[in-house]
C-alpha cells in the first residue's frame, strides 16, 4: 500500500512539473500575443492617420474642382449681367 502511495505522488509529481512548464509555455505566449497586439494597435493607428490625410487631400482636390466651377459660373452670371447692363443703356 505504500508502494502504491509512493507511485501516485511520483505520478502527481510529474504531472505537476509537466502543468508548470505548460503553464511558463502558455504564459510567453500570451507574452508574445500582447506584444503583437500591441505592434498591430501601432499600424491600426498610422493606418487610420493616413486615412484621415488621404480624406483631406481628397476634400482639398474637390474644393479646388468645385472653386473652378463656381469662378466659372460667377464669370457666366458677370458676362450675363454685363449683356444686360449694355442692353438697357441702349
Amino acid at each position: 500500500m505504500l508502494v502504491d502511495f509512493k507511485l501516485k505522488v511520483k505520478h502527481i509529481i510529474a504531472k505537476h512539473e509537466t502543468l508548470k512548464q505548460e503553464k511558463n509555455q502558455l504564459l510567453e505566449k500570451i507574452s508574445n500575443l500582447e506584444s503583437t497586439i500591441i505592434q498591430i494597435q501601432k499600424e491600426n493607428r498610422l493606418i487610420e492617420q493616413k486615412y484621415e490625410n488621404l480624406k483631406l487631400a481628397r476634400m482639398l482636390d474637390v474644393s479646388d474642382d468645385e472653386n473652378k466651377d463656381a469662378k466659372n459660373r460667377i464669370q457666366k452670371l458677370v458676362r450675363e449681367i454685363d449683356k444686360c447692363i449694355a442692353l438697357l443703356n441702349k
